[in-house]
């Protein structure tokens, strides 16, 4: 494989780099540095802030570049989509198109009747979508789900509990698997519904409950989901009944990707070094330790081999192949990184300063260090598993061992 972009790539490179510096304003917030696990990943104000950029990408006609024209996208090459989301990344900026996981499940499984009532809304950036999978009891045995919904007239009466909903009570929209066939084999009888999770005026459905889990900075992150008896209409099925899980694992194929990992690294690298170079730590400067120097050096050549696996999983791709055991590497590694090398090197540098949290005066960057690093240790145990089931995925799939 070539590793190289194009001119016609760099040219459109330097294009969003420019949008960017020219739309974008942080705001202090701190939104984007871990995905679902950043610092503002729950602030209503820092999601709005979202909402005015993602606005102006929609007006650009770079929301849906990925899309096919059919849907109204841009159908951008894959080379292009890439450059787009690094550019984002490596600024610290909201990603740049809908939910890619729900997105390709619609586009692949959905009814036409779905495919009209959501993707037109999604492209204009007007719906947030909640993921309601795991389970007390089915985490990563997801097909071990115990949520039952049983058939009445023109629609799907769900009952049971979904847990680890990221932001649900943020969220318009709910994507949901539930168990339509109790004595069918477990991966069989389940079925993926899309559940209204509030009205126009912010209404819930009747027997539907949000109960926040909140993690141990205090902050409401994720949601335990209650449904009492909730109507979804049939219209809302995804995919085929009873075959919802083949469905779902489109979902997460598209979840589990995560090519922008490592330059979203690498720019905060980037912002620390700038930090370092104009401010001293008790009269000296961090940057005249050699070891100081040596362990930035190592991390830096870290960072880029874990670009470069995604630039192999994003090469694969536009090769029209399916990189499923390169992605699982690839997504491995960088949370291999964030979680052992990433954040604690960061914080330890700063000696001190580096246990500070965030809104703490004296922190450099409003503690973005120190409260990262602990919070990177959440890291490998969401989005199905991360680094526990990550190894299992490239054994299976990419060496062929037996399970």
């Amino acid at each position: 494989m070539d590793f190289k972009s194009s001119k016609e790539d760099e040219e459109f490179r330097l294009e969003v780099r420019q949008f960017i510096q020219d739309n974008w304003d942080p705001k202090g917030f701190l939104g984007h540095e871990m995905a679902v696990r950043s610092w503002d990943f729950d602030n209503p104000l820092s999601r709005e802030n979202d909402k005015e950029f993602t606005k102006k990408l929609v007006d650009q006609g770079w929301y849906t570049m990925s899309w096919p024209k059919e849907y109204g996208g841009g159908d951008y090459p894959l080379s292009k989509q890439f450059v787009y989301t690094e550019e984002l990344a490596y600024a610290g900026a909201p990603g740049g198109s809908p939910a890619s996981n729900i997105t390709g499940a619609i586009m692949m499984h959905g009814s036409d009747e779905a495919k009209k009532t959501f993707l037109p809304k999604m492209a204009a950036g007007d719906i947030e979508w909640a993921q309601g999978f795991s389970e007390p009891n089915a985490g990563t045995d997801l097909a071990s789900l115990q949520t039952r919904a049983v058939e009445d007239g023109d629609d799907y009466v769900v009952t049971g509990q979904k847990i680890w909903s990221s932001a649900a009570q943020l969220g318009d929209w709910y994507h949901v698997l539930v168990r339509t066939d109790p004595d069918a084999p477990k991966h069989r009888g389940i079925t993926y519904l899309m559940m209204n999770l509030k009205d126009e005026a912010g209404e819930r459905p009747e027997g539907l409950t949000l109960r926040p889990l909140y993690d141990m900075m205090g902050r409401w992150r994720w949601c335990e989901v209650f449904m009492d008896e909730v109507r979804v209409p049939k219209k809302y099925v995804l995919g085929e009944v009873n075959r919802g899980w083949y469905a779902a694992m489109t979902t997460l194929n598209f979840e589990r990707t995560g090519t922008e990992g490592p330059v979203r690294h690498i720019g905060i690298l980037d912002r620390f070094l700038d930090m370092l170079k104009t401010t001293k730590f008790n009269g000296e400067s961090l940057l005249e330790d050699p070891l100081v120097k040596h362990k930035i050096a190592d991390l830096r050549i870290r960072l880029e081999a874990d670009r470069m696996l995604a630039v192999r999983v994003a090469w694969m791709q536009a090769q029209g192949e399916v990189p499923q055991s390169e992605g699982a590497i690839s997504g491995l590694a960088n949370q291999i990184t964030a979680k052992l090398h990433f954040w604690p090197l960061l914080a330890k540098i700063l000696q001190d300063y580096g246990i500070l949290n965030v809104g703490e005066e004296r922190a450099p960057h409003n503690g973005l260090y120190g409260g990262y690093n602990a919070i990177s240790l959440s890291q490998g145990f969401g989005g199905g598993g991360g680094i526990l089931l990550g190894p299992s995925i490239i054994a299976q799939r990419g060496l062929g061992l037996p399970r």
